[in-house]
Protein backbone atom coordinates (compact mmCIF):
# COMPACT_ATOMS: atom_id res chain seq x y z
CA UNK A 1 0.00 0.00 0.00
CA UNK A 2 1.13 4.24 -0.16
CA UNK A 3 1.60 4.42 3.27
CA UNK A 4 5.55 2.62 3.95
CA UNK A 5 7.54 3.74 6.20
CA UNK A 6 8.84 7.03 5.18
CA UNK A 7 7.44 8.73 8.07
CA UNK A 8 7.40 7.82 12.05
CA UNK A 9 4.30 6.31 13.21
CA UNK A 10 4.34 10.01 15.69
CA UNK A 11 5.85 13.03 16.59
CA UNK A 12 6.40 14.70 19.98
CA UNK A 13 6.04 18.82 18.13
CA UNK A 14 5.71 19.76 14.86
CA UNK A 15 5.09 23.09 14.41
CA UNK A 16 1.52 23.93 12.88
CA UNK A 17 0.20 26.13 10.00
CA UNK A 18 -3.24 26.30 9.80
CA UNK A 19 -4.65 27.96 6.36
CA UNK A 20 -8.61 29.08 5.76
CA UNK A 21 -10.59 26.99 3.46
CA UNK A 22 -7.25 24.51 2.92
CA UNK A 23 -6.79 20.62 2.56
CA UNK A 24 -3.60 18.85 1.36
CA UNK A 25 -3.84 15.60 0.63
CA UNK A 26 -1.48 12.87 1.23
CA UNK A 27 1.30 12.58 -2.02
CA UNK A 28 0.78 15.36 -3.39
CA UNK A 29 2.29 19.13 -3.22
CA UNK A 30 1.75 22.55 -2.68
CA UNK A 31 3.37 26.09 -2.49
CA UNK A 32 3.00 28.56 0.09
CA UNK A 33 3.82 32.06 0.76
CA UNK A 34 5.04 33.25 4.08
CA UNK A 35 4.25 36.49 5.23
CA UNK A 36 3.14 37.02 8.79
CA UNK A 37 5.83 37.09 11.13
CA UNK A 38 4.71 34.61 13.38
CA UNK A 39 4.91 32.36 10.32
CA UNK A 40 8.25 33.65 8.93
CA UNK A 41 9.37 32.26 12.52
CA UNK A 42 7.91 28.55 12.00
CA UNK A 43 9.38 28.73 8.69
CA UNK A 44 12.97 29.02 10.35
CA UNK A 45 12.58 27.09 13.35
CA UNK A 46 11.44 24.39 10.26
CA UNK A 47 13.93 24.97 7.83
CA UNK A 48 16.85 24.78 10.56
CA UNK A 49 15.55 21.00 12.21
CA UNK A 50 13.45 18.54 10.51
CA UNK A 51 11.91 20.59 7.59
CA UNK A 52 8.42 19.40 8.80
CA UNK A 53 5.48 21.48 9.81
CA UNK A 54 1.58 20.30 9.38
CA UNK A 55 -0.54 21.85 7.16
CA UNK A 56 -3.91 21.97 8.52
CA UNK A 57 -7.29 24.06 7.52
CA UNK A 58 -9.17 26.34 10.13
CA UNK A 59 -12.78 25.55 11.39
CA UNK A 60 -15.50 27.72 10.17
CA UNK A 61 -15.67 31.00 11.99
CA UNK A 62 -11.82 31.22 12.26
CA UNK A 63 -12.51 35.00 11.01
CA UNK A 64 -13.34 36.19 14.66
CA UNK A 65 -10.17 34.91 15.53
CA UNK A 66 -7.58 34.81 12.69
CA UNK A 67 -4.73 36.86 14.60
CA UNK A 68 -4.95 34.29 17.90
CA UNK A 69 -5.42 30.56 18.11
CA UNK A 70 -8.70 29.77 15.95
CA UNK A 71 -9.76 26.64 16.14
CA UNK A 72 -7.88 24.23 13.41
CA UNK A 73 -9.50 20.44 12.48
CA UNK A 74 -7.16 18.34 13.86
CA UNK A 75 -6.79 16.04 10.93
CA UNK A 76 -4.28 17.39 8.28
CA UNK A 77 -0.96 16.47 6.53
CA UNK A 78 2.51 16.29 7.47
CA UNK A 79 4.63 18.03 5.13
CA UNK A 80 8.30 17.81 4.22
CA UNK A 81 9.78 21.78 3.29
CA UNK A 82 11.20 20.06 -0.05
CA UNK A 83 12.38 23.98 -1.49
CA UNK A 84 12.72 26.90 -0.38
CA UNK A 85 13.20 30.56 -0.72
CA UNK A 86 13.84 33.64 1.42
CA UNK A 87 13.23 36.64 0.29
CA UNK A 88 15.11 40.23 0.83
CA UNK A 89 12.42 41.24 3.49
CA UNK A 90 11.83 38.48 5.50
CA UNK A 91 8.92 36.54 3.67
CA UNK A 92 9.12 32.69 2.33
CA UNK A 93 8.21 30.90 -0.16
CA UNK A 94 8.17 27.10 0.04
CA UNK A 95 6.95 24.14 -1.76
CA UNK A 96 6.09 20.91 0.67
CA UNK A 97 5.30 17.73 -0.37
CA UNK A 98 2.42 16.30 2.38
CA UNK A 99 3.71 12.57 3.44
CA UNK A 100 0.70 11.40 5.37
CA UNK A 101 -2.03 12.11 6.79
CA UNK A 102 -1.81 12.64 10.63
CA UNK A 103 -4.00 13.34 13.55
CA UNK A 104 -3.04 15.93 15.93
CA UNK A 105 -3.69 14.98 19.73
CA UNK A 106 -1.83 17.29 22.06
CA UNK A 107 -1.12 21.29 21.09
CA UNK A 108 1.84 22.44 23.23
CA UNK A 109 2.15 25.91 22.34
CA UNK A 110 -0.29 28.38 21.27
CA UNK A 111 2.24 31.82 20.25
CA UNK A 112 3.80 32.82 18.31
CA UNK A 113 2.57 29.69 16.50
CA UNK A 114 1.08 25.97 17.21
CA UNK A 115 2.85 22.69 17.71
CA UNK A 116 2.19 19.70 18.52
CA UNK A 117 2.46 15.76 18.95
CA UNK A 118 0.69 14.42 16.07
CA UNK A 119 -0.03 10.29 15.06
CA UNK A 120 0.60 8.90 11.63
CA UNK A 121 -3.36 7.87 9.97
CA UNK A 122 -2.78 5.67 7.44
CA UNK A 123 -5.60 4.28 5.57
CA UNK A 124 -6.98 1.16 6.60
CA UNK A 125 -6.93 -2.30 5.39
CA UNK A 126 -9.41 -3.47 2.29
CA UNK A 127 -10.38 -6.45 0.13
CA UNK A 128 -8.09 -5.85 -2.93
CA UNK A 129 -10.84 -6.33 -5.03
CA UNK A 130 -13.23 -4.82 -3.76
CA UNK A 131 -11.02 -1.25 -3.96
CA UNK A 132 -10.06 -2.37 -8.04
CA UNK A 133 -13.68 -2.76 -8.59
CA UNK A 134 -14.75 0.90 -6.77
CA UNK A 135 -11.59 2.55 -8.51
CA UNK A 136 -12.44 1.30 -11.76
CA UNK A 137 -16.03 2.99 -11.62
CA UNK A 138 -13.92 6.26 -10.56
CA UNK A 139 -11.76 5.88 -13.63
CA UNK A 140 -14.82 5.14 -15.69
CA UNK A 141 -16.65 8.43 -14.66
CA UNK A 142 -13.45 10.72 -14.27
CA UNK A 143 -12.86 9.25 -18.30
CA UNK A 144 -15.91 11.02 -18.94
CA UNK A 145 -15.68 14.27 -17.32
CA UNK A 146 -12.09 14.46 -19.44
CA UNK A 147 -13.73 13.91 -22.51
CA UNK A 148 -16.85 16.60 -21.61
CA UNK A 149 -14.32 18.94 -20.52
CA UNK A 150 -11.86 18.82 -23.85
CA UNK A 151 -9.16 20.91 -23.59
CA UNK A 152 -9.61 21.78 -19.72
CA UNK A 153 -9.13 18.04 -19.00
CA UNK A 154 -5.69 17.63 -19.34
CA UNK A 155 -4.55 17.92 -15.91
CA UNK A 156 -7.52 14.86 -15.18
CA UNK A 157 -6.34 12.96 -17.74
CA UNK A 158 -2.42 13.21 -16.99
CA UNK A 159 -3.37 12.53 -13.40
CA UNK A 160 -5.08 8.95 -14.30
CA UNK A 161 -2.17 8.08 -16.62
CA UNK A 162 0.48 8.51 -14.21
CA UNK A 163 -1.29 7.28 -11.44
CA UNK A 164 -1.40 3.53 -11.03
CA UNK A 165 -2.11 2.82 -7.25
CA UNK A 166 -5.52 2.80 -6.24
CA UNK A 167 -5.20 4.33 -3.01
CA UNK A 168 -2.48 7.02 -4.65
CA UNK A 169 -4.86 8.21 -7.57
CA UNK A 170 -8.16 8.81 -4.57
CA UNK A 171 -6.12 11.35 -3.10
CA UNK A 172 -4.46 13.10 -6.26
CA UNK A 173 -8.37 12.96 -7.94
CA UNK A 174 -9.41 14.43 -4.64
CA UNK A 175 -7.28 17.41 -5.04
CA UNK A 176 -8.29 18.08 -8.58
CA UNK A 177 -12.27 17.56 -8.30
CA UNK A 178 -13.56 18.73 -4.71
CA UNK A 179 -13.86 22.10 -4.92
CA UNK A 180 -15.87 22.43 -1.20
CA UNK A 181 -13.61 22.51 1.64
CA UNK A 182 -15.75 20.38 4.02
CA UNK A 183 -15.80 18.04 0.91
CA UNK A 184 -12.22 17.47 0.43
CA UNK A 185 -11.55 17.80 4.74
CA UNK A 186 -14.25 14.72 4.77
CA UNK A 187 -12.08 13.45 1.78
CA UNK A 188 -9.19 13.42 3.69
CA UNK A 189 -10.75 12.20 7.11
CA UNK A 190 -12.09 8.86 5.13
CA UNK A 191 -9.70 6.06 6.04
CA UNK A 192 -11.29 3.45 3.79
CA UNK A 193 -10.00 4.17 0.38
CA UNK A 194 -12.91 2.31 -1.35
CA UNK A 195 -15.13 4.98 0.40
CA UNK A 196 -13.43 7.56 -0.72
CA UNK A 197 -13.53 6.35 -4.65
CA UNK A 198 -17.01 6.20 -3.86
CA UNK A 199 -17.32 9.16 -2.66
CA UNK A 200 -15.59 10.48 -5.58
CA UNK A 201 -17.27 8.76 -8.19
CA UNK A 202 -20.24 11.09 -6.86
CA UNK A 203 -18.31 14.13 -6.94
CA UNK A 204 -17.14 13.34 -10.97
CA UNK A 205 -20.74 12.47 -11.67
CA UNK A 206 -21.75 15.62 -10.43
CA UNK A 207 -19.20 17.73 -12.36
CA UNK A 208 -20.27 15.28 -15.68
CA UNK A 209 -24.23 16.42 -14.61
CA UNK A 210 -22.91 20.01 -14.91
CA UNK A 211 -21.05 19.20 -18.12
CA UNK A 212 -23.37 18.22 -19.61
CA UNK A 213 -26.76 19.93 -18.72
CA UNK A 214 -25.61 23.67 -18.06
CA UNK A 215 -28.88 24.22 -17.98
CA UNK A 216 -29.56 22.23 -14.33
CA UNK A 217 -29.46 25.05 -11.38
CA UNK A 218 -26.87 23.32 -9.65
CA UNK A 219 -23.56 24.70 -7.95
CA UNK A 220 -21.48 26.67 -10.52
CA UNK A 221 -18.44 24.03 -11.81
CA UNK A 222 -15.73 26.09 -11.85
CA UNK A 223 -13.32 24.28 -14.43
CA UNK A 224 -10.10 26.04 -12.95
CA UNK A 225 -10.63 23.78 -10.20
CA UNK A 226 -9.58 20.88 -12.77
CA UNK A 227 -7.39 22.25 -14.98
Amino acid sequence: MLDVPIVDPAYESVPVFPLPSFVLFPHTMTRLHVFEPRFRLLAADALSSQRLIVLTGLKPGWEADYYGSPPVHDVGALCKVVNDEKLEDGRYNLYVHSLARVQLTTVHRLVPYRSASIVVRPDVAVDAGRLDAATQRLIGVVRGLVVKLGEHGGALAAVLHATRKPALLTYRLAAALAQQPEDRQGLLETLDPVERAEKLTEIAGELLLRAEHPELQLQPFDVSAVN
